[in-house]
């Protein structure tokens, strides 16, 4: 039998897809400002702000596979 407070505590999976969604959300204001700066007319700016673009794109893609990973079945 499990106790009332374990029942209405989020699993573990909920906590991480949660951190996970907040992450994203961090992430959004620097995506949005380096796309603004990729439109710079300084070309070391403009390559910068791709690098930028590149690493943040990487950590959703990264976020994302965690993501999928949380929606499959426990073996």
């Amino acid at each position: 039998m499990t106790s009332p407070a374990s029942d209405s505590a989020p699993s573990r999976d909920e906590t991480l897809r949660r951190h996970i969604h907040d992450i994203r959300g961090h992430l959004s204001p620097a995506m949005l400002r380096a796309d603004s700066l990729a439109l710079s007319q300084d070309e070391r700016t403009r390559r910068a702000a791709q690098d930028i673009l590149t690493a943040l794109d990487a950590v959703t893609r990264e976020l994302g596979i965690m993501r999928r990973l949380l929606a499959r079945p426990a073996p």
